[in-house]
């Protein structure tokens, strides 16, 4: 087990799309579902997945059976990412190494880029320090991303919609890898982003 927590936001309206994203199907399941299962195929010592907009209806559509993985409720989703980090963090284990955070509207993320992060957060004992590790695919910064445990109490003050990036600029280290998934970068926010995801070959898309 890795002593690394998971965290998967999915408070959203959805209002782009139109639609309510998370339980779009993907591969006939839901696409928050899709990626929880990605993710929980990873040792992760812990998971969670933050709900806002029809919590309700999305824990009564996804049963995950995993001892690992519980739902965060962010009663205050309509104030953007950075309420749903904070709502996760209050629930994470105090011995983490660190926390991941993917996007539960980015269901094309190949195992392999989680499996190249873990291998170089663990190889270099990266998670002792302030540090940010981040794919980049063409040069682009996407997720997840990986902030380690000396970072998270800077967490704790974010505002807005931009997530955790305005803590960046405190870390001693932010590690950018190349990586060849455009999966990262791609997120599911309009009906042409998710005509895009489902006319990608299933066997591309793992």
């Amino acid at each position: 087990m890795i002593p690394v927590t998971a965290i998967v936001l999915a408070a959203g309206l959805s209002s782009r799309m139109g639609d309510f994203k998370p339980l779009l199907p993907i591969d006939g399941v839901p696409m928050l579902e899709a990626v929880l299962t990605k993710v929980l195929s990873f040792p992760f010592k812990e998971a969670i997945a933050v709900v806002g907009h029809k919590e309700q209806k999305i824990r009564e559509t996804i049963e995950i059976q995993d001892d690992r993985f519980n739902w965060v409720v962010n009663k205050n989703f309509i104030e953007g990412l950075s309420s749903s980090i904070k709502a996760a963090i209050q629930r994470t284990n105090n011995d983490t190494f660190g926390i991941f955070i993917f996007l539960g509207d980015q269901p094309l993320i190949k195992k392999t880029t989680i499996e190249q992060m873990l291998k170089t957060i663990m190889e270099k004992e990266i998670h002792q320090t302030k540090c940010i590790v981040q794919p980049t695919f063409n040069g682009m910064p996407g997720h997840p991303v990986f902030i380690s445990s000396q970072m998270i109490p800077y967490l704790k003050s974010l505002t807005g919609a931009e997530g955790a990036k305005p803590i960046f600029a405190y870390a001693e280290k932010h590690i950018y890898l190349p990586i060849d998934d455009e999966g990262i970068i791609l997120d599911v926010d309009t009906k042409q982003d998710y005509k895009k995801v489902l006319a990608i070959p299933k066997s591309i898309r793992k």
